[in-house]
């Protein structure tokens, strides 16, 4: 069994290269999203349950259901064993990398631009010099003028925007999961997780967490370290699905 960098991690690549070309359509056929209209409580839970599927109320379950998926088509332990740690890794370096990246640009959230319309702070960049304290209680006054579906992760989440953290990890499963599954002939499972991933895209839209750049930088950041990452040579699978 070999480690390789370019051809064990082109089906993933391709695969993630078209997440990103249908991020970018989304981003630009969907209308502006008003933060400040009222909205179902129908929408707000379906895709409040999105983000947290990619998010640290959900992201351990998801990441759950894929490796348990990959490990049933996989009968051969030890190559099991340096996929996972192909994915440690990744997630590692991929979140090291946001948390850095969101530190050197320090942009401001989208919602910071809809605390300055509602006159709850002066400009986006001022919402970041107060304390977490301060932050909570101008998001909570907004409460009243904007849907709890969207002021609930507000509140949670005072970071700043660039790159997004949960099209971070939804983009490493595109690209780790997804390219296993092309390998394996496993389509559903391919279009479940391809789909699954531009629905919390989107959500990050939605609930004004993240811009159409957030989310486009995240895939790329993910796809430059993919591709220094050596993977597995496949190894024959279990039936697939």
């Amino acid at each position: 069994m070999q480690l390789q960098y370019w051809k064990n991690n082109r089906a993933g690549l391709l695969i993630l290269g078209g997440f990103l070309l249908a991020v970018g359509l989304l981003s630009s056929i969907i209308p502006n999203i008003d933060l400040l209209s009222p909205e179902s409580n129908y929408v707000g839970a379906i895709l409040t349950y999105l983000t947290y599927s990619a998010g640290s109320q959900g992201f351990l379950i998801t990441l759950a259901f894929f490796v348990a998926i990959t490990a049933l088509g996989t009968a051969n332990k030890k190559q099991l064993l340096l996929l996972l740690i192909q994915l440690g890794v990744l997630l590692v370096l991929s979140f090291a990398a946001k948390s850095a990246m969101k530190e050197i640009t320090q942009s401001p959230r989208p919602y910071t631009e809809a605390l300055t319309q509602l006159d709850l702070v002066d400009s986006p960049s001022r919402f970041y010099t107060l304390d977490f304290a301060t932050q909570n209680s101008i998001i909570e006054v907004a409460s009243e003028k904007v849907s709890h579906w969207r002021t609930i992760h507000w509140q949670g989440e005072t970071d700043y925007s660039f790159p997004s953290g949960h099209t971070v990890f939804v983009a490493l499963c595109v690209f780790f999961f997804g390219g296993l599954f092309v390998k394996r002939k496993q389509y559903l499972m391919l279009g479940i997780v391809f789909a699954w991933g531009l629905a919390v895209a989107y959500s990050r839209l939605w609930l004004g967490m993240h811009r159409p750049e957030d989310l486009i930088g995240s895939s790329v950041v993910v796809a430059v370290i993919a591709a220094l990452i050596p993977a597995p040579t496949q190894a024959p699978s279990s039936p697939s699905n």
